[in-house]
């Protein structure tokens, strides 16, 4: 989405927000507002696989629950969301649920432009539960990332299980309905979220925010190191050429 510098109501959308990676994407799209089914057509100029940027001067109020395709080449991507935020050129969307068929459409529309999708090593622990099924295990995370996680598990569930994944990290929880991937193996299983509430995604992007900074200063730190060793052995030279 681009960057928000001014929201309608006089705040400040800061630029720690924008923590998920969008990418430039112009398609069609219909957004009905879903307590008064009133429709507007206007064009999607960014997109996430967490939401996208409407450009419209008739944007509907933060916070108002809507449903909007996308059509691209073709394609119909649809979506139920909710308004994010709203500027004088448009409005965020953050999707709340997208069905199995319409994420593989936003995946490929995404595959399209080169963007990072980080992979964190992060442990939490996490309860898992089987769709329609009573049981449920505690596992504990191996890595994280905008798309899913990967679980340690002794008895990994098969491929395609859909599942309900509840996440318990420095004070936060996080829920999404997911399913496992092909990625299943004797040290556990991948899961990929395709449906989350907007107050998880928001955690989840914080997590991953929180866990690219401390990738970053670890790095900055070995890099100063090397530094420091390689200014030393160039003064060490020196010293024994004078002398």
């Amino acid at each position: 989405m681009p960057e928000a510098a001014q929201a309608t109501d006089g705040t400040q959308r800061p630029a720690e927000r924008r923590r998920v990676p969008r990418v430039r994407f112009k398609a069609t799209s219909v957004v009905t507002e879903t307590s008064s089914s009133q429709a507007l057509v206007a064009q999607t100029t960014q997109l996430s696989c967490f939401g996208c940027f409407v450009q419209t001067s008739k944007s509907y109020p933060k916070g108002a629950r809507v449903h909007i395709e996308m059509t691209d080449g073709g394609t119909t991507f649809a979506a139920s969301g909710v308004v994010a935020y709203v500027r004088g050129d448009g409005m965020g969307v953050v999707f709340s649920m997208v069905e199995a068929e319409a994420q593989a459409i936003l995946e490929q529309w995404l595959s399209r432009t080169p963007r990072r999708s980080d992979r964190y090593d992060f442990a939490a622990t996490a309860q898992l539960k089987e769709l329609g099924s009573w049981k449920e295990q505690v596992l504990v995370t191996r890595d994280l990332s905008v798309g899913g996680c990967f679980v340690k598990t002794t008895a990994p569930l098969a491929k395609g299980s859909r599942v309900r994944i509840h996440i318990e990290h420095a004070g936060a929880e996080f829920t999404a309905i997911a399913r496992v991937t092909d990625n299943v193996t004797s040290e556990g299983m991948g899961v990929e979220f395709i449906e989350m509430e907007p107050t998880y995604r928001a955690i989840l992007e914080k997590w991953l925010a929180d866990e690219n900074r401390r990738e970053n200063a670890s790095t900055h730190v070995l890099v100063g190191g090397l530094l420091l060793l390689l200014a030393v052995a160039v003064i060490a030279a020196i010293v024994l050429m004078i002398s």
